[in-house]
């Protein structure tokens, strides 16, 4: 018996050192890894707006007497860019006469409609905007395709409410923990943790990821918070428009440069983008169109802008070079004059 204790003992020392030694090399010849980096990017969170950059209670500085004030919201599209797009918008504005408008970067990353409702409230609607201006539907559409499958979420909401603190006893992941603190682990077992700790399959399954209903829910839920903006922004008294953005899906035809873009997609998803964007495009016209008979707003789908588009536009499936987004801003100008005369008079019998 004392010899059988001996040898599981010997055994045991050797599968730790085995298991030091691989974790070792792991750690020393491959870059650290998370399972999760492809599909669960975690950012800093704040509530309500997830991943606002604006602190709660600030606002702009009060506007000058002849001042126009353009306040722009969307996601990354809108936050960033060489330059960003409402710096694209000011200056177009600018070159067409308005000289006193200013518009203001409200754009925060990976968010979508429902935060930008949010972020309306929380910090846009104190600051004395003129006019509000949503660029989005990129976030809203994309999404549930690639990350949190459930329509409406915030951008990978699912990593944020997975939440050990809140397990009882028996579902506490104690083994699971454990094993994550291993490098080798990481990179060997990646789909068990993404599933441990993401359930991102039980999730699609439990939303019905893929069916019809599923794109009509979003649609129904991009087109809603649409038109609840609208609402609020009327109510304040303040102008607003809508313009759904372009996604490389949107193109007929893909420059070399952008073919490459979707070459570390999974099959699945590579598979259905196409005829699922399509899809939801339709069904977000529809939708639209059914909340602007119960409240009437503006809204322009600028999907189009560059289908027959040559020349590569995307530098990944939502983003686009510089000189395409001076084009959107001239677009989105084009579309806003209407209501910047409007502004223009507003200002003058005031």
């Amino acid at each position: 018996m004392n010899k059988i204790f001996k040898w599981l003992g010997w055994g045991f020392l050797f599968c730790i050192v085995v298991f030091v030694l691989a974790e070792v090399f792991f750690r020393c010849l491959f870059p650290r890894t998370n399972p999760f980096d492809d599909r669960i990017a975690q950012r800093y969170v704040t509530p309500y707006t997830m991943f606002s950059k604006f602190e709660y209670g600030a606002k702009e500085k009060p506007k000058g007497k002849a001042e126009i004030r353009i306040f722009m919201l969307g996601g990354s599209t809108v936050a960033y860019g060489h330059p960003p797009l409402p710096v694209c918008v000011e200056q177009e504005l600018k070159k067409r006469g308005w000289r006193n408008v200013r518009v203001f970067n409200y754009g925060v990353i990976s968010q979508n409609s429902g935060q930008e409702l949010a972020h309306l409230i929380y910090h846009v609607i104190d600051s004395e905007p003129d006019l509000v201006v949503f660029y989005d539907g990129g976030n809203d559409i994309m999404d549930p395709l690639l990350y949190d499958p459930r329509p409406g979420y915030p951008f990978n909401f699912l990593a944020y409410e997975n939440n050990v603190f809140f397990k009882e006893v028996d579902e506490y992941p104690a083994f699971s923990l454990l094993a994550y603190g291993s490098e080798m682990c990481r990179r060997l077992f990646r789909n068990y943790f993404f599933e441990k700790f993401g359930h991102f399959s039980e999730w699609r399954s439990y939303v019905g990821y893929g069916t019809y209903a599923w794109s009509d829910r979003i649609a129904q839920i991009y087109a809603g918070n649409l038109a609840k903006a609208a609402r609020i922004c009327g109510a304040y008294g303040v102008a607003y428009a809508a313009f759904s953005q372009p996604l490389l899906f949107d193109k007929r035809e893909w420059s070399e440069t952008e073919m490459k873009i979707l070459d570390r997609w999974p099959k699945m998803e590579k598979e259905m983008v196409g005829p699922y964007v399509r899809d939801v495009r339709d069904r977000i016209t529809r939708c639209v169109a059914g909340e602007q008979k119960a409240y009437p707003f503006y809204f322009h789908d600028l999907s189009g802008v560059f289908r027959e588009a040559r020349e590569s536009i995307f530098i990944d499936y939502i983003h686009i070079t510089g000189e395409a987004n001076q084009k959107i801003a001239s677009v989105i100008c084009d579309r806003l004059m209407g209501q910047m005369q409007t502004l223009s008079e507003k200002r003058k019998t005031h």
